[in-house]
């Protein structure tokens, strides 16, 4: 039985990477792959291109759209200063965002009153509208937040300042919610199925097409040694695929820090 099995894993083996399109299949497709779908498709929504409409233009107004700036998500492309360049940018899809701010913003936070934010996005992409508009809330929220806090400290006196609940949500696996760091190992985990299953099947009917099928069919060997033989040498180029593209992935995904580290702004305290 054991030598039937191991002549069978020794055919596959060689028929396997006689072939040039099967040695292909086996290695190059997964690393294409998991580079292409793993690292060019990306679902993080980063530097939103955003027009500033600043009708306040006070310190209160400025302190929330520099909080828009520094998140990271918004890049602040221009500032217009009437209602038809907003219309035009928008229009022309030279910006996704438009923050505006009337006048008043500032005295309406002073006063305790509901200061209004306008937000005018383009809605071309609905997916990426929803998400940027998830941001503005987000973002608006911490500032309105804020601004209570500093107000009942005001009202209370800096010794006594409100009590707060502090309440934050911590990722332990991929803390900065990337989306590649996601896809890789999913894209890692469906490359070698398919390409497991792609080989045993492609196997099997090999052998029906070169009409070795009749042959085996009349030598000693039982269904349950040909299943083996046929499953066994793909479930080790399996894992043999897997340490591969496991380790493109974990280069590409280092080389990635490194760039970023290297393109990284220096920040300097004044």
């Amino acid at each position: 039985m054991f030598e039937r099995i191991r002549q069978m894993l020794i055919k596959e083996f060689i028929q396997v990477f006689r072939d040039p399109r099967m040695r292909a299949v086996i290695f190059i497709v997964p690393c294409m792959e998991v580079l292409v779908i793993g690292y060019a498709v990306n679902m993080d929504i980063r530097d939103i291109r955003t027009a500033v409409y600043d009708l306040d233009n006070t310190p209160a107004s400025r302190e929330l759209l520099a909080r828009f700036s520094a998140s990271g998500y918004f890049d602040v492309v221009t500032r217009v200063d009437d209602d038809r360049r907003m219309q035009d940018l928008i229009d022309r899809s030279e910006v996704q965002i438009v923050l505006r701010i009337d006048h008043g913003f500032a005295g309406n936070l002073a006063a305790g009153r509901t200061a209004a934010i306008q937000v005018i996005c383009d809605g071309t992409d609905s997916n990426t509208a929803g998400i940027a508009m998830s941001y503005v809330s987000r973002i608006a929220s911490g500032y309105a937040r804020q601004a209570l806090v500093n107000r009942i400290e005001r009202a209370r006196g800096v010794a006594d300042p409100p009590v707060q609940i502090d309440f934050r949500t911590r990722a332990w696996f991929n803390e900065n919610l990337e989306s590649r760091n996601y896809f890789v190992p999913g894209v890692i985990v469906i490359v070698v199925s398919l390409v497991s299953l792609l080989l045993t099947s492609m196997a099997v009917v090999r052998e029906k097409e070169i009409g070795t099928i009749e042959q085996i069919m009349v030598t000693p060997i039982t269904p349950s040694e040909f299943i083996v033989g046929k499953t066994v040498p793909f479930a080790l180029i399996g894992f043999v695929e897997v340490l591969l593209v496991t380790t493109i992935g974990v280069i590409r995904l280092q080389h990635r820090r490194l760039s970023r580290r290297r393109h990284r702004p220096l920040r300097c305290r004044t």
